[in-house]
């Protein structure tokens, strides 16, 4: 069985900021359409000359790692949403967000998913993609657990605090740290894997500890008292869908025929859940309740929760503020290669070019 949540969680910054992401090495991955067969490669396509199949749809690829919102693509294709508009996409899926970047980066992918934080460090060394739509963000699924007697971030000064370094909750951590006039100088920062943050915290062995689920969950459990979870602002944590410049530039009919086509899976999602979850769970690898669990630890944006996310003008949540922010923690850590703000990574034309079909709209 798939353990999603473990695989939603390679979104480690430092597997990108490390590696080089040349044309090279694109497609060092494995990928699939289908889980349960792999290629050895992701074979490249001409972005200026896209091919229509003898159906007349226009192919595309799609880079992603198994996670429950990414499943709304397979769902959009098994409900025939794509063909509806005129798509047919073929998904590769990775066992790691380096190798799904690589694969976008060397110009074998038309779109690539992300989680938010790790979009940056490639944007700032070539600029080759937009982020064009949100995919989730994560709503209590993570957070900053610490023992008893720790009733306070504030708390936390001099403690022993666990998180592993470059990651999303490494970001979390630096955010409310820096959110109550601290910084990493003021904790003794403990650097391991997540699971063995969590463990080393439901042992005793740190005082606080910054993790994702399930160990976020496993320490709760335990008797952990917890001073920060995602759901106080689903916002920190999310993940996109990102599009190559040569999509966008010259075939942006069909990047808003992806945009669309995911909105309408999101919207037959709302509307069948129980038989989409079975399908989705199924598709992943987990149970329907277990899936039903994962997806609800996320905000899935509709169109008009995406325009509000993407709103550069909201200069504490939007989207691009919060990046900006983790963009100053890599500055100091001398992990970017150049100073970017976050809000030109975005492209707004296609959540605003949404028009919802007929049967949307009287849904």
């Amino acid at each position: 069985m798939k353990n999603s949540v473990t695989f939603k969680k390679f979104k480690l910054l430092c597997l990108l900021l490390g590696v080089s992401l040349s044309a090279g090495l694109a497609g060092c991955g494995t990928a699939s359409q289908n889980p349960d067969q792999s290629d050895a490669s992701v074979s490249s396509s001409s972005l200026s000359e896209k091919s229509s199949s003898s159906d007349g749809l226009t192919e595309v690829t799609l880079g992603m790692v198994p996670w429950p919102a990414f499943e709304l693509y397979y769902l959009a294709d098994q409900q025939g949403i794509f063909k509806k508009n005129g798509l047919k996409v073929k998904i590769h899926e990775f066992s790691s967000t380096t190798d799904n970047s690589t694969a976008f980066l060397g110009g074998n992918l038309d779109f690539c998913t992300y989680a938010s934080g790790e979009s940056i460090s490639p944007y700032a060394d070539n600029q080759s993609f937009k982020v064009i739509m949100p995919m989730d963000k994560s709503n209590g699924c993570e957070g900053l657990i610490a023992k008893k007697g720790i009733n306070s971030i504030k708390d936390l000064k001099g403690k022993t605090v666990a998180s592993q370094y470059c990651s999303v909750d490494h970001f979390l951590l630096l955010t409310l740290l820096d959110e109550n006039g601290m910084s990493q100088n003021d904790i003794n920062f403990v650097d391991m894997s997540i699971e063995e943050a969590g463990s080393s915290f439901v042992a005793g062995q740190c005082d606080a500890a910054s993790i994702w689920d399930p160990y976020f969950t496993q320490a709760k459990k335990a008797g952990g008292k917890v001073l920060y979870d995602t759901s106080e602002n689903p916002n920190l944590i999310s993940d996109i869908l990102a599009a190559s410049n040569d999509m966008i530039e010259n075939h942006p009919e069909t990047v808003q025929a992806m945009v669309t086509s995911i909105y309408e899976a999101e919207d037959y999602w709302k509307s069948h859940e129980d038989e989409a979850d079975e399908f989705m769970a199924k598709h992943l690898g987990v149970s329907a309740d277990e899936f039903k669990d994962e997806i609800g630890g996320l905000i899935i944006p509709d169109p008009n929760e995406s325009k509000t996310f993407f709103d550069s003008s909201d200069k504490k949540n939007s989207w691009s503020a919060v990046q900006n922010k983790v963009e100053k923690f890599m500055n100091q850590m001398g992990v970017l290669s150049s100073d970017i703000d976050c809000a030109d990574m975005i492209d707004m034309n296609f959540i605003n070019g949404y028009q919802p079909s007929s049967e949307t709209a009287s849904s």
